[in-house]
């Protein structure tokens, strides 16, 4: 794997999170990467861009400011190589630029805003240029939803509406990954929603991992057999591949999707428990239903018994081999999972189409902070993503609260 590079020594809480908006994207010999900042003056959204044949970094480029650390940045590119960047939001509305040359971050257009209470964009670009955008909207007094935006080329942001909708009222997360078939029209979305009802201690959640598609560019949705969803659809309508409730002491964690050869949909997920969490890839069945491979017994001999949180990502390399990065956790002295000191980063690679796995750390341990939320490259609408993809990830505290100024670091690898 390759040498580390450390992009920034002041990354937030969550620089490189949420994991399911795409903040690395190459092209035409450059990778750019975006990440949320915490320098003196606060939260930043920050970029830089590698040269790919020398190796060598810019300088670093402030894009704007965010509202705190759930304001990082989503970013795609279109046919014209015109760089996209949204970000700023946690119950606000979005801001989004436009790069003002192609293919180069150093200098972004005018400001632009869009949307209510919205939070955790995923961006794509349709074949047409038409930018698409999902978001988590929330209420003051009804079930939160998944919304969908749409920014054709040279025109304003417009909601086109709900697509997922809570059960249940008070608070919910979504967290959705979307992605391309081969068509550039097809479009694939994993989700997993977590509902809170209530605030009691400790909180009773429910939550659910699935996938839906769109035969047109986001307009309709269907379940995998092609049975039309009526929209907002939910967690009993959708196309469920496991779901919990924390009852059964059982909280299901997922990442980002990937799409295999033939457009079959790769979806990690974890179960997690007590203290141990187990992490699953989920493919679809020829006849309906979805295959599960176990991924814990494939974790080195030392790292069995750890837990194996699927708060990552899947990526395909050129050889059309699945790789995956998600943190691995040893949960023996009975903290929280989240931001776990001894959290790290392992990779798992397959020769056989995602059977089986060899499985390898990404750094040598360091029981002081955790590395985690990797951040891979994966197709966005127009990126070229490489034959040994990269990735960034932060590594450092997750800090107390959401407006927590960090000293992180944020780190890019080449996953070669």
């Amino acid at each position: 794997m390759s040498t580390p590079f450390i992009l920034s020594e002041t990354g937030s809480g969550r620089a490189t999170a949420y994991i399911e908006s795409s903040k690395v994207i190459t092209c035409q010999g450059k990778t750019h990467v975006a990440w949320l900042d915490t320098p003196p003056e606060g939260f930043r959204i920050k970029t830089r861009s590698r040269d790919n044949e020398t190796g060598a970094w810019s300088d670093t480029v402030t894009v704007g400011e965010a509202v705190d650390n759930h304001g990082g940045p989503a970013m795609t590119i279109d046919a014209e190589g015109y760089l996209h960047i949204v970000y700023f939001s946690h119950h606000h509305p979005f801001r989004y630029h436009r790069s003002v040359r192609p293919n180069d971050a150093s200098e972004w257009g005018p400001m632009e805003q869009f949307g209510t209470d919205l939070t955790y964009p995923t961006l794509l670009c349709a074949a047409d240029g038409t930018l698409i955008l999902s978001a988590r909207r929330s209420y003051e007094k009804e079930p939160w939803e998944l919304e969908l935006w749409r920014k054709p080329p040279g025109g304003e942001w417009t909601r086109q509406g709900p697509i997922l909708k809570s059960q249940r009222i008070n608070y919910s997360q979504y967290a959705t990954s979307m992605m391309w078939g081969a068509d550039h029209k097809k479009l694939f979305m994993s989700f997993r929603i977590y509902e809170q009802p209530s605030y009691d201690t400790p909180p009773v959640s429910y939550t659910a991992v699935g996938c839906m598609v769109s035969p047109d560019e986001g307009r309709t949705w269907q379940r995998l057999d092609g049975t039309k969803l009526e929209l907002p659809a939910t967690g009993d309508t959708a196309e469920i591949i496991f779901r919990s409730e924390s009852d059964h002491g059982r909280v299901v964690d997922s990442g980002a999707m990937a799409l295999g050869p033939g457009d079959v949909p790769h979806i990690g997920y974890s179960v997690r428990l007590e203290n141990t969490s187990e992490a699953y890839l989920a493919t679809p069945k020829a006849g309906g239903g979805w295959n599960h491979v176990h991924l814990n017994p494939f974790l080195p001999h030392g790292w069995r018994d750890c837990a194996l949180v699927f708060s990552g990502g899947i990526v395909f390399n050129g050889a059309g081999q699945p790789i995956i990065v998600t943190p691995v956790i040893n949960l023996a002295d009975g903290k929280q999972f989240w931001g776990h000191p001894s959290t790290e980063l392992m990779r798992f690679d397959s020769s056989d189409g995602g059977r089986t796995f060899t499985a390898t750390l990404v750094d040598e341990p360091n029981p002081a902070h955790p590395r985690w939320m990797p951040n891979l490259e994966r197709p966005t609408g127009f990126n070229e993503v490489p034959v040994h993809p990269g990735m960034i990830y932060t590594d450092g505290d997750c800090g107390s609260g959401c407006n927590d100024v960090m000293q992180n670091k944020v780190v890019w690898r080449t996953l070669d």
